[in-house]
């Protein structure tokens, strides 16, 4: 904590000579500016006034990560903070549940976080659901996530976080949604996510990733939902997608993905909706493809393109 204090108070004093002409885009088109001098030094007044060595209903070391999130995200600056270092019962704190001595649950939903999520989140570890969306969150997204065994849900959507998704990430073996679309995030899908067999939704749309789709997302037999659309993810298809048997949406509209649409995909007979426009995939004219392109129906929105068969344009010769 003595460090991030360090950090901080350097940070406050660059900030007030530069914030105020620093702005970014955010992903709903409308301009971001970071969070002004005065909001800094008052978070930091308000973590130099407060000790975690008061609270009695969660160890010291999530007491303290709290804190550290408080910091890193302007704290002073959400739109509601209801009893955040204010009060020594950290059950109480906006956001912020406590079940059998631990923090579980730590749900900030659109309170005009900015700043980035601390390292610190790792101390936490019996959390079940991280909910951060829909705020100005920036950096990328920490490693220590990889720590939280207990988590069912992190969803960072709709916020400027950056750079690449750690594959540290598959430590959380009890995740059920992954949620970061929304972002600026870039490099390519980890394959470790392949590890978090779990996973029942998994969203990564509208970011900035590139490479291909890696083969160990067919280990995720559970997923109802596959979102990566709106991306820079190209080559083929894996046909190790065919193995999710209980995907209904297979939303991956709008990246440069080419060639056929794996005959395996048939095996997704509980598919309702597949989003493949903008891509460069083409439908293959096999019986058993059409027939369940059929059983798609309405939620069938595609490229249009039929892939050849130029097998049977070739010269009888060459046959």
């Amino acid at each position: 904590m003595k460090r991030i204090l360090l950090l901080f108070t350097v940070l406050s004093f660059l900030a007030s000579l530069l914030l105020p002409t620093v702005t970014t885009q955010a992903n709903d088109g409308g301009e971001y500016s970071p969070p002004s001098a005065d909001i800094i030094a008052q978070t930091l007044a308000d973590v130099k006034s407060f000790s975690c060595d008061e609270v009695s209903d969660v160890p010291v070391s999530e007491c303290e990560a709290l804190v550290a999130f408080y910091l890193s995200t302007n704290g002073a600056g959400w739109s509601y903070s209801t009893n955040w270092l204010e009060s020594y019962n950290v059950g109480t704190w906006l956001g912020v549940t406590v079940s059998e001595g631990h923090v579980t649950i730590l749900s900030l939903y659109s309170k005009q976080l900015s700043g980035t999520i601390p390292d610190e989140i790792g101390q936490l570890p019996y959390l079940k659901l991280l909910e951060l969306a829909g705020n100005q969150l920036t950096g990328s997204i920490p490693e220590s996530l990889g720590l939280l065994t207990y988590l069912e849900e992190a969803c960072l959507t709709n916020n400027l976080m950056s750079g690449p998704i750690p594959d540290t990430l598959d430590g959380m073996s009890s995740l059920l949604k992954l949620s970061f679309n929304e972002n600026q995030l870039s490099g390519e899908i980890p394959a470790s996510l392949g590890n978090l067999t779990a996973l029942t939704k998994f969203s990564l749309g509208n970011n900035q990733l590139t490479g291909s789709i890696p083969d160990s997302l067919g280990q995720l037999i559970n997923l109802d939902r596959f979102e990566v659309y709106k991306n820079n993810l190209s080559g083929e298809l894996p046909e190790s997608l065919g193995n999710l048997s209980l995907l209904k949406e297979l939303i991956i509209f709008e990246n440069s993905f080419s060639g056929s649409i794996p005959l395996r995909y048939t095996n997704l007979t509980n598919v309702t909706d597949f989003y493949f426009f903008g891509t460069q995939l083409c439908e293959p004219t096999a019986p058993e493809f059409l027939a369940w392109k059929a059983l798609v129906g309405a939620g069938w929105h595609g490229t249009g393109q039929i892939c050849m068969d130029f097998h049977n344009y070739l010269p009888i010769v060459y046959k």
